[in-house]
């Protein structure tokens, strides 16, 4: 879609979205977890940071109900955002219920004033929102720059979800501060696939 600009496709991949079905909605959702739930990249990370979804982005509810019962016997840890008012910062925080939700910034849900701030996850894996995704893991973001922040200084892996209809034919226009994410995930599978290219950060691996 070139020559398009953010503003333009922003509205595009929103359409796209907004023109969905509940059940259809459902039917992404579902397997997009599968995908995720039986990588090895899923697997082998212990932090699971996962953004809380409405309703434009793929539904995150399955994930982090799946990440909060291995919570139970210690194999991971649920930490979800909380936007720092009047800036464009985030931070994660561990959660062990959905209860320890509230409306926050945005009428997003985000962890409650009693959770507890991480800012060292452990062997962790970031799932990332966006309207659209191209095939070198660019993202179309809302506006706001919060994952771009975070993920400028995120030592770990990040995980985009999105569904096919919604990934760019092409590349998306990116500025200069803009991450790309290091895996895609839809409901057809791995645009960018963990598989073939998996490598954990720390021991040599994974140079973004």
């Amino acid at each position: 879609m070139s020559g398009v600009n953010k503003a333009e496709l922003r509205a595009h991949f929103k359409q796209i979205r907004d023109s969905m079905t509940a059940e259809e909605k459902d039917n992404i959702e579902n397997k997009v977890f599968e995908c995720c739930v039986n990588s090895d990249i899923f697997r082998q990370s212990k932090d699971i940071l996962i953004y809380v979804s409405g309703g434009i982005e793929i539904g995150t509810r399955k994930l982090m109900g799946h990440v909060l019962k291995d919570a139970e016997s210690g194999l991971k840890r649920l930490l979800c955002p909380k936007c720092e008012k009047g800036t464009n910062i985030m931070h994660f925080y561990v959660i062990g219920s959905m209860e320890e939700l509230e409306s926050g910034s945005f009428g997003i849900l985000e962890p409650k004033a009693c959770c507890e701030r991480v800012d060292d996850p452990i062997d962790p894996l970031c799932i990332v929102p966006a309207l659209s995704f191209d095939s070198k893991g660019y993202r179309l973001g809302f506006g706001k720059g919060f994952y771009d922040r975070f993920l400028a200084d995120f030592n770990g892996i990040s995980v985009g979800l999105c569904c096919e209809s919604c990934m760019t034919d092409g590349e998306l226009p990116r500025d200069e501060h803009d991450i790309c994410v290091d895996y895609i995930a839809t409901e057809c599978g791995w645009v960018k696939d963990p598989q073939r290219e998996y490598k954990r950060k720390g021991d040599s691996r994974n140079e973004r």
